[in-house]
């Protein structure tokens, strides 16, 4: 039998549990928004960071290439300048030791010399020559002649600068050369040259340029205080560097400063001393910032623009496929006459198109299906009404004459009879009997396949339908020599006891069908009783054949039995489960089986009903 079919729908809390079990919702545009964000955001990050690398070891080659040229370029100065010093020397001491009396006033004082004296071997000044620097009267001091004499002894032959010097309490130089007959030419350098080329050194906020002599001693320092009391710095690493003749770039720590400098460094051959200059690293780096905030503002405005491609290229290609989301949901609630729109975009997914034209294919052919499943719905329909109609008027027409055939055999019994007469009156009233409730059963399946029946409320106490029950089967079971008994429930509840006490029957007659020898108990439990989803479970159990475990999905439909060489030997059309089952979903309810074969079986009824007060 084909029953009235309807569109299969997921129940809403079905589809909210599916939900939250496979995660959050979201949509496809912000899925490929988001996705194309991940594959182009990364790239600029790494990008700027590259730049933000670059824009440090820029900072750093700069140094390397031109504080280092500084360096050079200035010890390139001081080498031309102390060369020229060296030759101003030597020719007033030539001219001293002539006795030329040439006037070297101006030349000396030029040069920032501020005498030339000749010293005899008992280190008293025989002759002196005057710069126009010269305001002072204090003679060398004896353990100044001594070091200068030790200077000269390591190479007579040259002019040599000695370290920094106190002379009138200030910083000076002493240029020596040796002269016959143990004479001493002794020349008062000052370091004004020096300074003032070391002032004229200046970049960035704080870099500046230093000179040191031979000795780590500072000559030329922006720092007032160092220069004027030749600050000792050898202890500075890089200028350990410069007084061991070396050249290049070197990062140290600047007392004086308070930072750490970066440094191009050198020395002047002619006279050993040191040259460097030196910059914060903070300027470096706060250079490289600016490069760095100039990097991020441009890959900042790449990420915008991103940000704005992606959201426009996302909507490019989700717009066509929520139209086939949109035209889906149309098609499930029933609109076949829904179609995608295909359009020609200025980005036009191949795919996308081919989507939505599939999809309009699908749905014609379902449309198509459906007025052919809807012409067969109506055929199966019609017949399925034709055969409840011939059922119904079959078992009516036959019943009929049933009821009068079984009243003919009861006044045939009360008459007299031979014992083989009454032995088959009794048979043929039995057989009679027999078919009356055949019919009656089917009459009962035709109503509820047809929903003729509806369950109805009321107040019962569920004892008494089950006593009733009892009642009626008790001489069937007395006759097989069967216990049958009841512990149930008499609170009194709302139901529909009609429903509950044909499901009974069916269950305590089967019970009793196919129960040999032992017991039968009809029991019940009330679940939630104190809540709006109280539950009224009815048992059914025995000791009978039971249902061998693959056979018990099948006993529940129509017109079946479980086909043992036992229950052949019962009489029955197997509708007794099926309506039993159709009973129960009228009142929301369900039967369960637990069964054993040669255990016996439990039937359970489980419906709602709603407890009374007493």
């Amino acid at each position: 039998m084909i029953a009235n079919s309807k569109p299969i729908q997921a129940s809403p809390d079905a589809s909210v549990n599916r939900q939250s079990r496979s995660g959050l919702p979201i949509g496809i545009h912000w899925i490929m928004f988001f996705s194309l964000l991940l594959a182009s955001v990364p790239p600029l990050v790494v990008l700027y960071k590259w730049m933000e690398r670059s824009a440090i070891l820029k900072e750093i080659a700069y140094v390397d290439e031109n504080h280092l040229i500084i360096a050079k370029n200035l010890a390139a100065a001081i080498e031309r300048y102390s060369n020229d010093v060296a030759l101003v020397f030597e020719l007033a001491s030539k001219s001293l030791q002539a006795d030329e009396n040439l006037d070297l006033r101006e030349t000396l004082g030029a040069f920032d010399l501020r005498f030339v004296a000749l010293v005899n071997p008992s280190n008293v000044v025989e002759k002196i020559v005057r710069g126009t620097h010269y305001t002072s009267t204090q003679s060398f001091l004896p353990e100044q002649l001594t070091r200068l004499r030790a200077l000269v002894a390591i190479d007579p032959s040259e002019t040599h600068f000695s370290g920094l010097q106190n002379f009138d309490e200030k910083p000076h130089f002493f240029l020596v050369r040796s002269l016959p007959e143990e004479m001493l030419a002794i020349a008062v350098l000052t370091p004004r040259y020096l300074v003032e080329l070391q002032k004229s050194i200046i970049f960035g906020e704080r870099g500046h340029s230093m000179m040191v002599d031979q000795n780590g001693l500072v000559i030329a320092h922006p720092n007032s205080e160092w220069q004027a009391n030749s600050k000792d710095a050898s202890k500075l690493s890089v200028v350990q560097k410069m007084i061991a003749g070396e050249t290049g770039v070197a990062t140290f720590y600047s007392p004086p400063m308070q930072a750490d400098m970066i440094s191009g460094f050198t020395f002047v051959a002619r006279t050993g001393w040191g040259v460097m200059v030196p910059q914060p690293m903070s300027e470096l780096i706060g250079r490289a910032k600016s490069s760095e905030k100039t990097a991020l503002y441009i890959v900042l405005v790449e990420i915008i623009m991103l940000i704005i491609l992606s959201w426009w290229l996302s909507h490019q290609i989700s717009t066509p496929i929520k139209n086939v989301e949109a035209t889906a949901k149309k098609v499930s609630a029933g609109d076949l006459n829904a179609r995608v729109i295909v359009k020609d975009g200025i980005v036009a997914i191949s795919e996308v198109r081919l989507l939505g034209t599939s999809f309009n294919r699908v749905i014609s052919d379902l449309q198509y299906d459906r007025i052919q499943l809807a012409d067969a719905l109506h055929a199966a329909q019609e017949g399925d009404r034709a055969k409840s109609r011939f059922l119904t008027m079959a078992s009516h027409e036959i019943r009929t004459p049933m009821h009068g055939l079984v009243g003919v055999l009861d006044l045939l019994e009360e008459g007299k009879l031979e014992d083989d007469q009454r032995q088959l009156l009794v048979v043929g009233k039995k057989a009679a009997s027999n078919l009356v409730g055949i019919l009656d059963s089917v009459l009962s399946f035709v109503r509820l396949e047809v929903r003729a029946e509806i369950s109805q409320v009321y107040a019962f106490n569920p004892a008494e339908l089950a006593q009733s029950t009892v009642d009626l089967f008790q001489p069937m079971a007395s006759q097989k020599d069967l216990s049958l008994t009841t512990s149930v429930s008499n609170q009194m509840m709302n139901g529909d006891p009609k429903m509950i006490n044909h499901v009974l029957l069916n269950l305590v007659g089967n019970a009793v069908k196919f129960t040999k020898k032992g017991k039968i108990h009809i029991s019940s439990e009330l679940r939630n009783f104190d809540t709006d989803d109280a539950r009224l479970v009815i048992s059914v159990s025995d000791s009978g054949i039971g249902i061998p475990e693959d056979l018990q999905g099948k006993i529940f439909d129509e017109f079946t039995q479980v086909e043992t060489e036992l229950s052949r030997n019962y009489e029955g059309t197997g509708l007794g489960l099926a309506i039993s089952v159709r009973l129960a979903e009228l009142m929301k309810g369900e039967i369960t089986l637990v069964s054993k074969p040669n255990e016996g079986s439990c039937f359970c009824l489980n419906v709602p009903v709603s407890v009374l007060e007493d």
